[in-house]
């Protein structure tokens, strides 16, 4: 039986790869079909907001809840899952990163790049944590009502 340590990795993983997807269509949007930017009036500060809002910040905040749940026995699996999330956290960071410079200067959004950096930042850390939790051997203590009597 998967236990919710398992689920909750799961959902950081999912959340941090739609963060990424959200984040390099948005910027593509931005830039536009002939690096000219979009054809519509677009507000890209809310747009930004959002992204970072629904997908990125649960996402990491999901990562320090799984490691809070496994801290103390570790897990491979969810090891694993953790490092996968900083991975992709990290490389679509850098993908994006390579792309903003190409964003026409009308829609270039100045918290962009600053934030950037926070999530490479985030992305290391998720990979260290994973990495600690994978290392970690220890007991499973039972839950309770797992006792045998």
């Amino acid at each position: 039986m998967v236990k919710l340590e398992t689920w909750v990795s799961i959902a950081s993983l999912g959340l941090i790869v739609m963060f990424v997807l959200l984040m390099y269509s948005f910027v593509s949007f931005l830039i536009g079909s002939k690096a000219q930017g979009p054809d519509i009036v677009v507000q890209p500060e809310g747009v930004l907001i959002q992204v970072v809002s629904i997908s990125a910040a649960p996402g990491i905040i999901l990562a320090g809840i799984t490691y809070g749940l496994v801290k103390n026995y570790g897990s491979k699996n969810i090891g694993v899952i953790l490092c996968v999330s900083g991975i992709v956290l990290l490389i679509g960071t850098i993908l994006i990163q390579r792309m903003i410079p190409k964003i026409p200067q009308i829609l270039s959004v100045p918290a962009m790049v600053p934030l950037t950096y926070i999530f490479l930042a985030a992305g290391i850390g998720i990979i260290i944590t994973g990495i600690i939790v994978f290392m970690r051997q220890g007991t499973i203590k039972p839950h309770i009502g797992d006792e045998n009597y």
